[in-house]
């Protein structure tokens, strides 16, 4: 049997202070067949790392925090044989990342508008170096859902986010 992890990213930004807080969750993804009911906020919580970022952007907290857990699950991967990883997260940035590959190394990594270089072209490129080491599957997740609709991703999800809102100070909001 595969030895596979669902690692789940979240981040809340402040704007106005230009930080946030990015978190994840490594699960192995077994863990996603559990029965709804059988998962606690406790399962989750004990598991979520944190790490506050200064000077970003609500992209850049996005695309940094997936670096950031990448490369710890890439610490983990190496010691304990996971083949594969499967990334949950509700950036629409981080999701269409891949999509967006072909054209962005094609051109460069350069704005076809402007004619410069992409402000994140240096997040974007280790992305892609992190996918063709590590190969994972980018699962996009609705944030935000009625918790009447969510499944046991949406559960999981939710706690994290919970999570990343908190230690930013900011249970109502963020990104």
């Amino acid at each position: 049997m595969k030895h596979e992890v669902a690692l789940f990213t979240d981040v809340s930004l402040d704007p106005l202070r230009k930080q946030g807080i990015g978190g994840y969750l490594i699960l192995p993804a077994s863990f996603l067949s559990l029965p709804l009911k059988d998962i606690t906020k406790a399962d989750v919580s004990g598991r979520l790392v944190l790490r506050k970022f200064e000077n970003t952007s609500s992209t850049q907290l996005e695309v940094q925090t997936v670096l950031w857990a990448l490369g710890e699950c890439h610490r983990e991967q190496k010691a304990s044989g996971i083949e594969k990883i499967l990334v949950y997260t509700d950036s629409q940035c981080v999701a269409g990342l891949l999509k967006r590959r072909p054209g962005l190394e094609a051109g460069g990594f350069v704005s076809k508008r402007t004619n410069t270089l992409l402000k994140h072209a240096a997040l974007y490129r280790r992305f892609y170096e992190l996918y063709d080491e590590l190969g994972f599957e980018v699962i996009k997740v609705a944030g935000h859902t009625r918790s009447s609709s969510r499944d046991t991703v949406h559960r999981i999800f939710s706690y994290l986010d919970q999570g990343v809102r908190k230690a930013l100070g900011n249970p109502d909001g963020g990104t």
